[in-house]
């Protein structure tokens, strides 16, 4: 502005100025109030995360200490005890194993060459002898005998079943009115079996 003197003037708003310098002045402030805040807190979080991590160290650590102390008190147990394998044990053991009879591969020897329609009902195991009952339904052609003969030849060529029991005989075929049920007995005989 051109005054009457020729002296130009000019009008300041010191007010706006002013208002404008302590918003950015506010501003600033909250700026570093939300940083100091979001850095006291990721602080926290810190500190809490790193008091959980210390303490889940301290139970496993705890855990595998106890596991220790387990393991010296069995050992401790262990030499106290002194077992010993004595030479006299394992002979005492493997005459065992040649004396017993292992009746897994026997028993499955007995299931696997059974003919259709035939079941066993019952075995027993006494004096080296195997005895073993069983029925089964006769078929139309009334071949039983045949059925039952193919059944321990089968036995006899098997030999899981044949390596312990030496001699195989039918002891009974027995008819039966009822559907045409057929009762059937037999025996199978070790090497180390002697007739009573």
């Amino acid at each position: 502005m051109i005054s009457k003197s020729g002296l130009s003037f000019y009008r300041l708003n010191l007010i706006r100025e002013l208002r404008e310098r302590e918003l950015l002045a506010e501003r600033r402030h909250r700026l570093i109030v939300i940083l100091g805040l979001g850095c006291f807190g990721f602080f926290i979080i810190s500190i809490l995360y790193s008091s959980l991590t210390i303490l889940q160290m301290e139970s496993v650590l705890a855990g595998e200490k106890e596991k220790v102390a387990r393991l010296q008190t069995e050992y401790r147990k262990y030499t106290a005890a002194k077992l010993i394998v004595d030479k006299s044990d394992i002979e005492l053991l493997n005459s065992l194993q040649n004396k017993g009879v292992f009746w897994t591969g026997k028993l499955a020897s007995l299931a696997k060459h059974l003919p259709d329609n035939y079941w066993i009902t019952g075995f027993s195991f006494m004096n080296n002898a195997l005895n073993v009952r069983g029925f089964g339904y006769a078929n139309s052609r009334q071949d039983q005998l045949v059925i039952l003969d193919q059944y321990l030849n089968l036995l006899r060529s098997d030999t899981s079943f044949s390596d312990t029991f030496i001699k195989t005989q039918l002891n009974l075929t027995e008819s039966k009115e009822e559907g045409g049920r057929v009762a059937f007995d037999f025996s199978a005989y070790t090497a180390k079996w002697k007739r009573q």
